[in-house]
């Protein structure tokens, strides 16, 4: 009975040692939090007011903006590196508090690391972003959605008459490009390629025939259900896009240049109703169309997006004063 009164005594003070440590873990740990919060809001007021004061020399006109921007790049360097550094040294006291079984993640709580990622992200992140704005190029992935139609002889009006659908002539553009600075980049010059699948489909029951080197839309013999003709192309061009910043509505971009494409594949596809049934029908030719061609292209927009336009100053066809125009929305990814 004895004994089990002493194993209960020793079991109760083991406890008590248990919790008693434990407690007095906890304390030391809400203390180095209290510090870490304290040291990351103090690090976020300092770094406003310093940023604040270079504004405030910027509009003095006691810095210029190339002097301001190396100040704030400076100073946001900085504060990165000392709140790295600080984290850094008060993480591996909480290690060390805890034996490892503790990690910093678990222990801060949302307002410190709210006050962490205000300062020291923001810090980083400010200083890449900076970083990337003085690159002199620029890498875009870009796709582009529009209609396709003709003009003859180079006349606009030339289009109310227009064999083609207005809707149904479609093109898909996908492509890279890149934007060098040259003018304090206010203006760049952009160049690239991209592969576009251009489409166009004639209305009234009619399709494509060549005869005598020479394209005619004539009037299919059967019902037609579908009735069109794509052409892919490697495109090239070259342009220059003037920049006209914005504090309130960012960026507008213009931009004019010329282009160059190769001819890849052209084919017309039919489906028409014949003897009661459905019948496909693909037609491999060149259709005359030039392997080589070049035109003009402008484009107005902003920085991820714009409306674009291409004509194409080459015939379509051979023996024809039919031009290709293209007017599309592209996206840079």
């Amino acid at each position: 009975m004895k004994t089990t009164k002493y194993l209960l005594f020793i079991f109760g003070l083991v406890c008590y040692a248990g919790l008693f440590a434990q407690a007095d873990i906890n304390n030391k740990l809400l203390k180095i939090n209290r510090k870490i919060d304290s040291i990351v809001q103090s690090k976020s007021r300092q770094f406003e007011t310093e940023l604040q004061q270079i504004d405030n020399k910027l509009s003095n006109r006691q810095l210029n903006k190339k002097e301001a921007e190396k100040a704030k790049k400076r100073l946001a360097k900085q504060y990165a590196e000392d709140l790295d550094y600080t984290i850094y040294k008060l993480a591996g006291d909480l290690k060390r508090i805890g034996k490892g079984s503790y990690i910093t993640d678990s222990i801060i709580d949302n307002r410190t690391a709210y006050n962490i990622r205000k300062v020291k992200l923001y810090s980083r992140f400010y200083y890449k972003r900076e970083s990337c704005k003085n690159k002199n190029t620029h890498t875009y992935v870009f796709l582009t959605l529009g209609l396709n139609n003709v003009l003859d002889r180079d006349k606009v009006e030339s289009i109310e008459f227009s064999p083609y659908g207005y809707i149904q002539s479609r093109f898909f553009e996908i492509g890279m490009d890149w934007k060098t600075n040259f003018l304090h980049k206010k203006a760049f010059l952009v160049y690239g390629f991209s592969f576009i699948w251009n489409t166009l489909k004639p209305g009234g029951n009619k399709y494509h025939v060549v005869s005598n080197d020479t394209v005619n839309i004539v009037t299919h013999p059967y019902d037609l259900e579908r009735s069109k003709l794509r052409h892919i192309w490697l495109k090239v061009p070259l342009s220059i896009e003037l920049n006209f910043p914005d504090s309130k509505r960012g960026h507008l971009n213009l931009s004019a240049g010329i282009y160059g494409k190769f001819r890849l594949i052209t084919k017309q596809k039919l489906t028409y109703f014949a003897d009661g049934n459905s019948h496909d029908e693909v037609i491999k030719d060149d259709y005359t169309m030039p392997n080589f061609a070049y035109g003009l292209t402008g484009a107005v927009g902003g920085t991820d997006w714009s409306v674009y336009a291409d004509y194409d100053l080459t015939p379509l066809f051979k023996n024809s004063k039919t031009h290709l125009i293209s007017l599309g929305l592209k996206w840079r990814l």
